[in-house]
C-alpha cells in the first residue's frame, strides 16, 4: 500500500481535513503527467507523486481556498515556469463539523440537541460539574469539566470548528475568547450585551493590540437577527447563524446589524 493510500485511510479514521489534488491536464509541462497526485494536510504536502516545486506551491495556495469553502473544484493553475495552464482537480475532504459549546447553562441544553440533529460533533465544557454532566447532555459527544480557557487552549481546532461562548459571566467569555481569537476556526460567537461586547473589544485593541479585522471575526452579539425570548429560541438563532456561516446566505446577524449601527454612530 502506498503512503498516499495509508494517509487517506488515516484521514478517514481520525476525521482530519485534507485536500487530494490530481493533475487532469498537464499541458506542455514536462515532468508532470495526468494522474499525478499529492495530498495536502495542515498546510503542507505530505505525500504524492508531484515533484515540481512551482506546481506544489500553486497547489498549496489553492488547497487552502478549497478547504475554506469546503468545495471540490477543477482549477487551471498558472505559475512561473508552467509553460501554460495546468488543470488540477481538488477533492476536498473536510473535517467533520464540530461545535464547542463553552458554558453549560440553560441555552446550552437546547443548543446541543439542535446541533446533534444537524449532525455536528458536539463538545460541551464548563467549570461546574453540576452543569456539565451526562444527565443534562446525553447527546453530547464529549463533556469537559474544568478551567474553560485552559481546556480551549488544549483542544485541536481547525476550519471545521465552530465555537459558541455562552458562559455564566462575561469575564469568562472574554478569557476564553483570548485563547481562540487568532485560531483557524470557522466561527466564533459570543453572547452578551452590546455595551459589554464593545468594552471587551476596546480592551483587546488597546491592551493587546489585536487588529480590527481579527476582532470582526467574532459574531457578537451572537445569533441571527430575529426576536428571541426563550433558551430554545436563542439556541435556534445561534444554530441558524452557524449554518449561514457554513453554507452561505443573506440572513442578517445581530453582530452585523450592530456593527452597521456603530459605524453610523461614529460618522456622526
Amino acid at each position: 500500500m502506498s503512503r498516499l493510500s495509508e494517509e487517506l485511510i488515516q484521514i478517514q479514521e481520525q476525521g482530519d481535513a485534507a485536500v487530494l489534488a490530481t493533475v487532469i491536464d498537464a499541458g506542455e509541462k514536462g515532468g508532470v503527467e495526468p494522474g499525478d497526485k499529492c495530498l495536502v494536510r495542515d498546510g503542507r504536502v505530505t505525500s504524492g507523486t508531484i515533484r515540481h516545486e512551482g506546481l506544489l506551491q500553486a497547489i498549496l495556495q489553492e488547497a487552502e481556498n478549497r478547504l475554506r469553502e469546503e468545495k471540490s473544484k477543477s482549477v487551471a493553475l498558472e505559475f512561473p515556469d508552467a509553460g501554460g495552464k495546468i488543470e488540477v482537480f481538488f477533492e476536498v475532504m473536510p473535517a467533520p463539523p464540530k461545535i464547542i459549546v463553552v458554558g453549560a447553562g440553560h441555552i446550552a441544553v437546547p443548543l446541543v440537541k439542535l446541533a446533534k440533529v444537524l449532525d455536528f460533533r458536539v463538545i460541551v465544557m464548563d467549570d461546574r460539574m453540576l452543569f456539565a454532566n451526562r444527565e443534562r447532555f446525553p447527546e453530547a459527544d464529549e463533556i469537559l469539566v474544568g478551567d474553560m480557557a485552559a481546556a480551549l487552549k488544549g483542544l485541536p481546532i481547525n476550519s471545521s470548528t465552530y465555537i459558541v461562548l455562552i458562559t455564566r459571566g462575561h469575564k469568562y467569555d472574554e478569557l476564553c475568547l483570548r485563547e481562540i481569537i487568532h485560531g483557524p476556526v470557522k466561527y466564533i460567537g459570543m453572547i452578551g450585551s452590546r455595551r459589554r461586547i464593545k468594552a471587551c473589544f476596546q480592551r483587546f485593541k488597546e491592551e493587546e493590540n489585536i487588529a480590527e479585522e481579527v476582532i470582526q471575526r467574532v459574531y457578537a452579539p451572537i445569533g441571527l437577527d430575529f426576536n428571541t425570548e426563550t433558551p430554545e429560541e436563542i439556541a435556534l438563532s445561534i444554530l441558524a447563524e452557524i449554518v449561514k456561516v457554513r453554507r452561505g446566505g443573506k440572513a442578517q446577524s445581530l453582530s452585523g446589524k450592530w456593527q452597521m449601527a456603530n459605524s453610523k454612530w461614529q460618522m456622526v
